[in-house]
């Protein structure tokens, strides 16, 4: 706390990864959630179309541990044919939250076959949050068991074979553990002390 009684704000930066084939996992409608308060029900074409061409880019104020906190958040569009564009989204990044629906095999199986190597030739060292979304899927609309569903437990183990920090799960459907999910990394983000700084440097959150 300052003399003046403002407190310093600390800037970290969070990027935001996921791949699926129609590029629904689900981290949009979680990042809506946190920083909108909502998850829209119906994307238009044209919003559905400009978010896979460019980086979605938000900011959000949060405090932890007593400390405020300016998030840097940066949605990123995880098709392969913006690879090039988003490894421009790397730079000076604090923690990388990896996403995966809990009903889509290949964005889990993604988080270990297309991301640890992209992140280790762009981003090596960086803190990695492992996040499952879609959580509320492991059960139909009748409350049965979803047998092709990530269990936690498989999501755990993943977590620890890539070296993640932290595992995560939440629903932005069920607005269940979002808010919870970006505290947690934020936490992270808060650890990460920066070179030439007092701990306020400029880098961000990648989901």
């Amino acid at each position: 706390m300052s003399l003046c009684g403002r407190q310093k704000v600390v800037r970290r930066k969070m990027v935001l990864l996921s791949i699926r084939g129609d590029g629904a996992c689900g981290k949009t409608s979680a990042l809506n959630v946190f920083t909108r308060g909502w998850a829209p029900l119906v994307f238009s074409l044209v919003a559905k179309t400009a978010n896979f061409l460019v980086d979605t880019f938000l900011r959000s104020n949060i405090f932890v541990d007593n400390v405020h906190m300016e998030l840097s958040l940066w949605d990123t569009a995880g098709q392969e044919e913006f690879d090039r564009l988003r490894a421009l989204s790397y730079e000076d990044t604090h923690v990388i939250m990896l996403c995966f629906s809990v009903d889509s095999r290949d964005s889990f199986e993604n988080v270990a076959s297309k991301w640890i190597e992209e992140i280790s030739e762009n981003c090596a060292g960086v803190k990695l949050v492992l996040t499952a979304l879609k959580c509320d899927l492991r059960k139909d609309e009748f409350l049965n068991d979803n047998p092709n569903a990530i269990t936690y437990e498989e999501g755990l183990a993943k977590a620890k074979e890539i070296g993640a920090v932290k595992y995560l799960e939440c629903s932005a459907v069920q607005n269940r553990g979002i808010m919870e999910t970006f505290y947690e990394a934020a936490k992270v983000a808060l650890e990460v002390k920066t070179q030439g700084s007092n701990g306020s440097g400029e880098r961000c959150v990648i989901l």
